[in-house]
């Protein structure tokens, strides 16, 4: 007989604001959306950023190097938890508020 595969749940990263959170625990995927504190503080970041942000304002702002800011990016960009749209050389990054993670595991921003 063969067992189903047990989903895995993660502990909220002790510097993500539970307050608006319903579970103590996240997904793999919202897991590693803030499993990383400067992911978390990037998502916070675009969360305020009505506009959207290049990745030369978000290295500014958060004092890493661009292609760290890129890999973060990417990663979110996989989880569907941020967008990009093209505007001539600039890509501007902003976040997917309805997106699994904010809308289900209510990760605030």
């Amino acid at each position: 007989m063969k067992k189903s595969p047990v989903k895995k749940s993660y502990k909220v990263p002790v510097w993500v604001d539970k307050s608006g959170m319903d579970e103590d625990e996240l997904c793999p995927d919202c897991f590693k959306a803030v499993g990383v504190r400067s992911r978390y503080k990037l998502i916070c970041l675009l969360g305020k950023a009505s506009q959207g942000e290049t990745v030369g304002v978000l290295t500014k702002h958060l004092g890493l190097s661009q292609p760290t800011i890129t890999h973060h990016l990417n990663i979110l960009k996989s989880l569907n938890a941020v967008q990009v749209v093209d505007r001539g050389r600039e890509r501007i990054y902003s976040l997917n508020r309805t997106a699994h993670c904010f809308e289900e595991c209510k990760i605030p921003y």
